[in-house]
């Protein structure tokens, strides 16, 4: 998702943005906050569904910064959205991104609760989710691969579609 387009603020105004969220209101706030001269295209759109066609190829970087998390399933189950993404790709694109993982790594006190919290109430689905995990279905798409834990979150990025 796109969040509350924060980040997006400090985007030079040269560059052109797509926003893809399925949440209309949250696309809307977003390239408001970016600015609207910086946004090319606002897309409501599953991530669990392919893209549509006339986006195939078309993007030099794709971040998912705090979304595998949030969608629901096992991370295997994820492998689709990061099939999709890779189709909107660029032969050259890279995805970028982080997601908090459940598994493999160590939660503070509060830290265990909110993930108890948010998986009961289906906010978070990754209480088994791991950057094994991750960097398998990853390569199950990109040749080149990157992750590194951070705490309770792993940062990836992935490059040369298969």
């Amino acid at each position: 998702g796109v969040g509350t387009g924060f980040y997006l603020t400090h985007v030079p105004e040269s560059s052109l943005i797509s926003l893809m969220d399925l949440n209309e209101a949250s696309l809307n706030a977003a390239s408001t906050r970016a600015g609207e001269s910086k946004i090319k295209h606002k897309i409501s759109h599953d991530v669990f569904e392919p893209y549509p066609a006339a986006l195939h190829g078309q993007f030099d970087s794709i971040s998912m910064f705090y979304l595998l998390h949030c969608l629901p399933g096992n991370i295997s189950t994820k492998s689709c959205v990061i099939r999709n993404a890779a189709q909107a790709l660029t032969d050259d694109g890279t995805l970028y991104g982080a997601t908090i993982l459940g598994d493999g790594v160590v939660h503070n006190s509060f830290g265990q609760k909110l993930m108890r919290i948010y998986n009961q109430k289906g906010i978070f689905s990754n209480t088994k989710d791991s950057e094994e995990g991750l960097t398998h279905i990853l390569s199950e798409h990109f040749e080149n691969v990157k992750t590194k834990v951070q705490g309770t979150v792993v940062m990836f990025s992935a490059s040369g579609k298969k």
